[in-house]
């Protein structure tokens, strides 16, 4: 798949759905919309977009119709950017649906007895230990969590930020923790194929991005895992965590806020438990696979008239 029109891939596209039947083409991104979508129009098949970010979509006329009638149906990854489709890119509210990113609720739980990587990183076992989860991109908002990490150092003195994820951003991070003299306060995991085991170990999950998420896997991730979470208002993320209720909301690029909200559940233990009780219904009723699954599959049934 590349830009443009690919009349090759076309082609082999419908001999593909032709000879194998399909009913549905699934697509996710602008590319293999545009290709795979003209190939299952010409094949007389429907048509599923998925959109799973909520920066802004162009307001041409070309992207409304990729989007409007291209696809038949489009499933986006929380209500928010269902609401910013239908408001600001005038696109039909009939067609657009509404799927938050689903977590599975056999790896992320509480219950599961896990080891304890604390040891392995030679975090002491009584460190007030907080975490976030994350591709290592500018918007992840990262810098602004470490600044926070710096404010309370002195304070909090058990305190440390551990960092799980790989990305473009970390030579810059590497640099920010040295200028800010944190490196024995902060460790960075690179990518983990397994972040619960991380969860587990956390005190407080934090996600201060500053644009472009839907609702976020890691904030349902880490209530699941029975952990406090703290995060911005960016994109669908107050879909996720309902401010004093399900978390914690604290404005973006806000460093001495994200400080503010640590402090705040490290010295408060009711409100940590009111956060983690309140966190876990709300994952478990809104963001597991399982209702993703639900909400994706009647999407495909009302496309075929089922």
């Amino acid at each position: 798949m590349n830009k443009g029109i690919n009349l090759i891939a076309i082609y082999k596209f419908v001999r593909f759905i032709k000879k194998n039947k399909v009913n549905i083409v699934h697509t996710h991104s602008s590319v293999d919309s545009r290709t795979a979508g003209i190939a299952a129009k010409i094949a007389g098949i429907k048509v599923i977009r998925s959109r799973h970010i909520s920066l802004p979509i162009s307001k041409s006329r070309l992207t409304w119709w990729q989007y409007m009638r291209l696809a038949d149906k489009v499933i986006t990854s929380g209500r928010d950017i269902r609401n910013k489709m239908i408001v600001d890119n005038k696109m039909l509210p009939n067609q657009i649906t509404s799927a938050p990113a689903g977590v599975d609720t056999n790896i992320f739980s509480e219950k599961r007895d896990l080891k304890d990587i604390r040891p392995e990183y030679n975090i002491e076992k009584s460190a007030f230990l907080v975490g976030i989860v994350s591709v290592l991109r500018s918007w992840k908002g990262h810098d602004y969590l470490i600044e926070a990490i710096k404010m309370l150092a002195n304070e909090i003195t058990n305190i440390h930020l551990i960092i799980v994820g790989a990305g473009p951003q970390r030579e810059n991070i590497e640099e920010l923790i040295d200028k800010l003299d944190l490196k024995e306060k902060v460790t960075l995991t690179g990518f983990q194929s397994n972040p619960e085991i991380f969860y587990n170990a956390m005190d407080v999950m934090v996600l201060p991005s500053v644009e472009g998420e839907a609702t976020s896997q890691v904030l349902p991730q880490a209530m699941l895992m029975g952990k406090p979470v703290i995060s911005t208002e960016a994109g669908g993320l107050s879909e996720v965590v309902i401010h004093n209720e399900t978390g914690l909301i604290v404005p973006i690029k806000d460093s001495y806020e994200i400080c503010m909200a640590i402090k705040a559940l490290h010295k408060d233990i009711d409100l940590r438990n009111k956060l983690i009780k309140n966190g876990k219904k709300h994952a478990l009723k809104n963001f597991t696979f399982d209702q993703m699954i639900k909400t994706t599959e009647s999407a495909y049934q009302e496309v075929l008239g089922f």
